[in-house]
């Protein structure tokens, strides 16, 4: 059972594990989708801008000055043509066609030209951002149109293709995308290493909550088949006798109906744990002072304790506000004095008193029984725990009455603890809140 316990929660672990690293997974992918894309449009977006400028530099040509008298007396008008000048001479070339898609400045292009030549004039291009790549290298071009009006007979008329190098910046985004890959690499493996301590920390309390729930099912199975057996068998044994008489088996029938009402008390006491695990409780706070409620549940034991020959006295005069569920903390009190009254031994003293420390409003249940082992301290306030298994059963307790009086208490924003009561038997110090104002 342990192993098929321990199998699943390492497949609900690993289950876990694989989420979380999913997780961290799509997160980087994104993030480095959104960082690569952001450089990429940043970058292009620079190159657009100097294109940009190149094209308004080509549309706006200033106006030639020369003091000829005009074309008509220079033999060769074609010297007057301005070649293009990029702005850029080593990143921009700039390719000037004709209509008929002739090239028209061949010699402003230089040693340019072996690489260009091949550049066919396109107009389905036109106004369109291109990236091509010619010869091994990357540019980003845009063909223009230009206006007859334009300044500089060049460019007056025909098409001109700007056209800018890139393989610098495209270096830079090859370079920044292998970063990016190592460093996406560097992360997904501290991604898996935490990963793996998240999936076993995350798992921590869902395999104590695991382990608390499957010992308290088994205890709870084992609590109730011991009552129903006794009523079994003494049934069973009545049915073997069907002509007595109910006077001759009253011992049988009176067993059965303290087991029954064990049961009934288990019954209410798993109710209200579960009830507190659903945080299903109805708690009805309101300022008080606790003279006015702690006499119900207090007084009721004394002639109990009494007629036990035991000793019970009774301290209490702080009167701090408190808030509280009235209810709830008599049902705590009932628990802890019931406790007080079943292991404090003939001539034993019980003793129940009150004090302020720290701010806090301390209700102490003190009793001279047996004591509890240091051992034992921690664990008594657990679901099912008996210092004492024999005693206890004997005394028709279920290990539970000190679990719900911690709910209680823990519902209360407060604490109970457990200590010695020298020189022999325990003392339980309930810690509550004052509320300074109403």
């Amino acid at each position: 059972m342990k192993s098929k316990q321990n199998a699943i929660t390492r497949r609900q672990q690993f289950k876990l594990f694989l989420s979380i690293m999913a997780s961290f997974a799509v997160l980087f992918l994104t993030l480095g989708l959104i960082i690569f894309n952001s450089f990429q449009s940043s970058t292009y977006k620079s190159i657009d801008k100097e294109m940009k400028s190149e094209v308004l530099s080509v549309q706006k040509q200033p106006s030639l000055q020369h003091d000829d008298p005009g074309p008509q007396t220079d033999p060769n008008p074609e010297h007057k043509k301005k070649e293009p000048t990029p702005k850029a001479p080593f990143q921009a070339s700039i390719l000037v066609f004709n209509n008929q898609g002739k090239l028209l400045n061949k010699s402003s292009l230089g040693n340019r030209y072996s690489i260009l030549k091949n550049i066919k004039l396109n107009k389905k291009n036109l106004n369109k951002k291109q990236t091509i790549v010619i010869k091994n290298m990357n540019f980003r071009s845009i063909l223009i149109k230009v206006s007859k009006n334009n300044n500089n007979p060049m460019y007056a008329g025909n098409y001109v293709l700007i056209m800018q190098n890139i393989d610098t910046q495209i270096q830079t985004m090859n370079n920044f995308e292998k970063i990016l890959a190592i460093t996406f690499f560097v992360f997904w493996v501290i991604a898996l290493v935490i990963s793996y301590f998240l999936a076993r920390i995350n798992m921590l309390p869902i395999v104590r909550s695991w382990k608390q729930q499957t010992e308290f099912v088994n205890d709870a199975a084992h609590e109730l088949r011991t009552p129903l057996t006794i009523i079994q068998g003494k049934l069973e044994y009545m049915l073997t006798k069907p002509n007595k008489k109910i006077i001759d088996e009253a011992e049988s029938i009176s067993v059965s109906l303290d087991e029954v009402s064990r049961l009934n008390s288990l019954t209410n006491n798993l109710l209200d744990l579960a009830r507190f695990d659903n945080a299903t409780t109805q708690l009805n706070f309101e300022y008080t002072d606790p003279k006015v409620f702690l006499k119900d549940p207090i007084m009721p034991f004394k002639d109990i304790i009494n007629s036990q020959h035991k000793v019970f006295q009774i301290s209490l005069n702080q009167h701090p506000t408190l808030y509280l569920d009235r209810d709830k903390i008599k049902q705590l009190l009932i628990i802890l004095l019931d406790n007080a009254t079943k292991y404090t031994q003939k001539n034993g003293t019980i003793r129940i008193y009150d004090q302020i420390e720290n701010g806090k409003y301390q209700l102490i249940i003190a009793d001279t029984g047996v004591g509890i082992k240091d051992s034992d301290k921690e664990k008594i306030f657990g679901r099912f725990y008996r210092v004492d298994k024999s005693r206890t059963q004997s005394s028709g307790g279920h290990g539970l009455g000190l679990a719900i009086a911690k709910q209680i208490v823990d519902n209360h924003h407060g604490s109970i603890s457990v200590r010695d009561n020298l020189p022999q038997g325990s003392e339980f110090v309930v810690e509550l809140p004052i509320k300074r104002n109403k």
